[in-house]
């Protein structure tokens, strides 16, 4: 009984996808630019997007705003509806591709087991491609917090050598590997673009979308309107100040690594406690 119920199920949901891949062509090129490390198994996303054309699971309400909001920031305004449609393609994507798998797989095995877990995995997927942008925003806004102390020392020592702060930027940003060095990149763009420094440098801040940096970039810009003279004062001291604020970081996440060590401690020691009773017992009742 198992064995029909989910190869049919299978059959019907593998002949949808090929259909809607069919129909999905359209939406090819909207796929095509994306690299395939960010965005695996890209090319069947054509059918999330296919999917989406229905009334039912257009994107619309709670998860727009909240996809948008978070594409604003990773990839910018401009481009902020596409990724979000694209990250919802993927989700709806995802579920189908699995539960169809995950339906034949049971029906050739004839378990129930891989039917759930079928289930199951098709969930997960869904979650991961609606949630995976905001955990990419997360990720990065932790890389630029971690690399933000290293930036502001660089470029304290810089413009305390007589350099100004543009040139410092640009010479730390061109130099740097990582997130903020790409955003601080960005913003040197837009700066040859037209844009007033301090327009620029709170866009990063934003971009970064971490408090800490926003309220680094809100102080710069302050201090920029002092004069020159205050500039390399104020670099000086946040630079200081943020390397305290690092290591204070680094102790608290070393104090919850510690801590989520211990449980697996006392379940092995609990373990070890249990199996020495036992043979405890054992020898008592023999």
């Amino acid at each position: 009984m198992m064995r029909s119920i989910a190869m049919i199920l299978g059959t019907i949901l593998a002949i949808l996808f090929l259909i809607q891949l069919f129909r999905g062509q359209k939406y090819e090129e909207l796929v095509e630019g994306l690299e395939e490390k960010n965005f695996p198994l890209k090319d069947i996303y054509t059918v999330g997007f296919s999917w989406a054309e229905l009334p039912p699971l257009r994107l619309r309400g709670v998860l727009f705003e909240r996809l948008e909001q978070n594409a604003k920031v990773l990839y910018g305004e401009m481009y902020a509806e596409y990724y979000a449609n694209v990250y919802y393609a993927m989700a709806l994507s995802f579920f189908h591709f699995i539960l169809c798998f995950g339906c034949l797989l049971a029906g050739w095995q004839d378990s129930r087991n891989f039917f759930y877990l079928g289930i199951f995995l098709a969930i997960v997927g869904l979650i991961y491609g609606c949630d995976s942008m905001r955990q990419k925003l997360v990720k990065r806004t932790e890389n630029c917090e971690t690399e933000l102390p290293e930036v502001v020392s660089t470029m304290a020592i810089l413009v305390n050598s007589g350099m100004i702060l543009r040139d410092a930027w640009n010479m730390v940003g061109g130099r740097g590997e990582g997130d903020i060095y790409a955003l601080m990149r960005d913003a040197s763009e837009d700066i040859r673009n037209g844009h007033a420094d301090s327009e620029a440098i709170a866009k990063f801040g934003r971009a970064t979308n971490s408090p800490e940096i926003i309220k680094f970039t809100s102080a710069l810009m302050q201090s920029m309107g002092k004069g020159a003279g205050e500039l390399p004062l104020f670099l000086a001291r946040q630079s200081s100040d943020l390397w305290n604020e690092k290591k204070q970081r680094l102790l608290q996440k070393g104090e919850q690594a510690s801590a989520k060590l211990l449980m697996p401690i006392m379940l092995i020691f609990l373990g070890i406690i249990i199996i020495i009773l036992s043979s405890a017992f054992a020898g008592i009742s023999l």
